[in-house]
């Protein structure tokens, strides 16, 4: 019989919902709302864990106040936009590959201790060229004993005042002067796909930053091994990080066209320069390619980009295979997203392959939305492989 309700609401009816009730656990954006009085000027920036809630706290205390408050993610911006942003015209919320120009007078961030240290490193000195001078960075940790995000504070800025409490440590600092140097944290490298050299360029935040993803590695090599991608194949590359599947799978055949989908906005530009460093032609939106012998062996393969959270797919039933490497560890929902939206992406016959160390979720819930569903191990990963049925939307 046919499932009634989506993959993904059958996973949201089973994750605990978080109780409201009081001596739950305090925002963690709480040692930044203790420092509300420590915010300078009007022009405000900052970051969000989750919604915003320090974005809210400065723009509520003064309509006078210019608030903007930055998302790598467009899932948590969109989130953010519709619980805070559409309530307050002194909020803008944006998500975007960098912090906006400015100048501010005000930057403020919460950072996880186990957070992705290089991203840290990049967003603080991003916050510093953006200040204006005698400007403020405020930033907090979760971290009551840290010490490497006061070392951090301590290259870029001269003086750095440090207030420790039980449940991590808030950080104030004035920008003085302009940075004698400014890093550049975006990384190339090149990976060898057959006799092909694949380029790669990454950004902190993008999945798998400097380096090539062993299960991406397995992904490629088990699509290229069943000889899915023939000349003009439509491929959708679901969560595509910096590209490298969907790029080095366009460079197999000619007339190739991927669409990259991914929620973060720097994965997108990292997917972008990385197909124009190989030869891809970059359009604005998907292209309409016929597999076959009207595909002449000299046409270029293209890519296209879409940002999105949601699993909403350009031009759904057209594509000929789906690439993902879905996150391994997490409540499943983002899991029924994507297999969701190859179901809808796929044509009748597409196929699907994604990479993940946990298959049994795969294996109890994907028969449901596709068929012929194989699991194979591979480079001690699972590639899942499976096809759209005839006749499903």
């Amino acid at each position: 019989m046919p499932r009634t309700t989506s993959l993904l609401q059958d996973v949201i009816a089973k994750v605990p919902r978080r109780s409201s009730a009081k001596g739950t656990a305090p925002s963690k954006e709480s040692l930044l709302l203790d420092a509300l009085d420590d915010v300078l000027g009007h022009r405000v920036l900052c970051t969000s864990l989750r919604r915003g809630q320090f974005a809210a706290a400065v723009a509520d205390r003064s309509p006078d106040n210019e608030v903007t408050c930055f998302f790598l993610d467009v899932f948590l911006a969109k989130q953010t936009l519709d619980e805070i942003g559409r309530k307050r015209p002194n909020v803008s919320v944006v998500c975007e590959t960098d912090f906006p120009e400015g100048p501010f007078d005000t930057v403020a961030m919460p950072f996880l201790k186990n957070g992705e240290a290089e991203l840290t490193r990049e967003l603080l000195q991003q916050a510093h060229e953006r200040l204006d001078i005698g400007g403020r960075l405020i930033v907090s940790t979760d971290n009551p004993n840290d010490t490497w995000l006061h070392e951090q504070l301590q290259l870029i800025f001269e003086k750095v005042t440090k207030r420790p409490q039980s449940r991590g440590v808030l950080y104030l600092a004035l920008k003085t002067h302009a940075l004698r140097r400014v890093r550049n944290f975006t990384a190339n490298f090149a990976f060898r796909d057959g006799k092909r050299l694949v380029h790669v360029v990454s950004r902190p935040s993008v999945f798998s930053h400097r380096k090539l993803d062993i299960g991406a590695r397995a992904l490629i090599e088990a699509v290229v091994s069943t000889r899915a991608v023939q000349p003009g194949s439509r491929i959708l590359d679901l969560g595509c990080g910096s590209g490298v599947v969907g790029i080095a799978l366009a460079m197999r055949k000619p007339g190739v066209h991927v669409h990259a989908m991914d929620s973060n906005p720097r994965a997108l530009q990292c997917a972008l320069h990385g197909a124009e460093l190989n030869g891809l032609t970059v359009v604005n939106q998907p292209v309409k390619t016929v597999q076959g012998d009207s595909v002449s062996e000299g046409e270029p393969s293209s890519l296209s980009i879409q940002l999105d959270a949601t699993g909403h797919v350009c031009e759904p039933g057209s594509f000929d295979l789906v690439v993902a490497n879905p996150p391994y560890y997490s409540d499943w929902a983002i899991t029924a997203i994507f297999v969701e939206a190859a179901a809808r992406a796929l044509k009748p016959g597409g196929r699907l392959f994604l990479v993940t160390k946990n298959a049994n979720w795969y294996r109890n819930n994907l028969p449901f939305v596709l068929s012929d569903v194989e699991i194979h191990p591979l480079r001690e990963y699972s590639i899942v492989a499976a096809r759209k049925r005839s006749g499903r939307t």
